[in-house]
């Protein structure tokens, strides 16, 4: 994998030197943000408004784990005024190709490490300062977009990266209004979730995706399809017959599964246990499609509300 990222690092170079465009003097004069995800693609056209043009590498429905970028997609990169990327290993196949662009004067930002990012071996313990955050880490939650006030953060943050790279736009007030709509989702967020009892506040999740939606609201992940943060593992025999017999003994009613990975193996598991158990599909990351009940971030994570709500009995 990564002598294939080397590779289109390499043809991406190429193609922006053919551009004649640079990310310190665009062509057009306007600025031009590139992000990785399409939550934060939300994200960012949510502060910028009108005053920059956004493209998101990722397409709607793809597992960030996974994605590669185009040589096209490199060359956008490389054009760019900033580049907003998730960080904290998230997006592994475009390591090589933003630590290039970095090393080029590309400004790229990587929000995960500067929201108090979590532990997956200890959810109630944020990462310290003297923390090692690089990519190798793979002890850190990169999925923080599911906790609203982390995404509110990120949104005062963003404005002063933006500042950074066009300063005589005022940035703050925008991002201040859409962090104060994620802070009332959050808010809405918590009234709704009131009605799953504490004893029922446990969830089984397709991969590890939901620790910051549980130390939020105060949920506990008992068990998950497929081990570790990524969703590109594959659990063995022992490990899913486990995962059934934690199930059956916290008699957990439902099973949350993501729009960005199938959905069968989970059903596997659904049906090996001795009860009937519903399997619910969450938005974890990536938008929905538009027109759907995912199709922003606020949306999204509305939907996910709702439907954990819904599923773990709440009236």
């Amino acid at each position: 994998m990564r002598s294939v990222a080397l590779v289109v690092v390499i043809a991406g170079l190429l193609a922006a030197a053919v551009t004649g465009c640079s990310s310190d003097d665009p062509a057009d004069g306007t600025v031009s943000v590139v992000t990785t995800t399409t939550i934060l693609g939300d994200l960012v056209r949510n502060v910028v408004g009108e005053n920059a043009e956004v493209e998101v590498l990722m397409p709607v429905g793809v597992d960030p784990h996974a994605f590669q970028a185009s040589a096209q997609q490199v060359a956008a990169i490389q054009r760019a005024d900033l580049v907003v990327a998730n960080g904290l290993g998230l997006e592994a196949g475009l390591h090589d190709v933003l630590e290039a662009a970095e090393a080029d004067g590309v400004r790229v930002w990587e929000v995960g490490p500067d929201i108090d990012p979590r532990h997956f071996s200890d959810p109630a313990e944020p990462a310290s300062e003297s923390d090692d955050l690089s990519h190798d880490d793979g002890d850190l939650d990169p999925h923080f977009w599911l906790d609203p006030l982390r995404i509110a953060l990120a949104a005062e943050l963003l404005a002063s990266k933006l500042a950074e790279a066009a300063p005589d736009v005022d940035w703050s007030a925008r991002a201040l209004s859409y962090a104060t709509e994620l802070e009332v989702v959050n808010v809405e967020s918590i009234e709704r979730l009131s009605t799953v009892a504490p004893p029922d506040r446990k969830l089984v999740t397709n991969h590890q995706s939901f620790g910051y939606f549980g130390d939020r609201y105060e949920f506990e992940v008992i068990g998950t399809v497929i081990p570790g943060g990524a969703a590109l593992a594959s659990p063995s025999s022992a490990e899913l017959a486990a995962l059934v017999a934690t199930i059956e003994r916290e008699q957990v009613p439902a099973m949350f599964t993501e729009t960005t990975e199938p959905d069968a193996l989970a059903r596997a598991v659904a049906a090996e246990v001795g009860y009937d158990v519903e399997v619910v599909e969450l938005y974890t990351g990536s938008l929905g499609a538009p027109g759907s009940e995912g199709d922003t971030l606020v949306k999204m994570l509305a939907t996910n509300v709702r439907r954990i709500a819904e599923a773990l009995g709440a009236p």
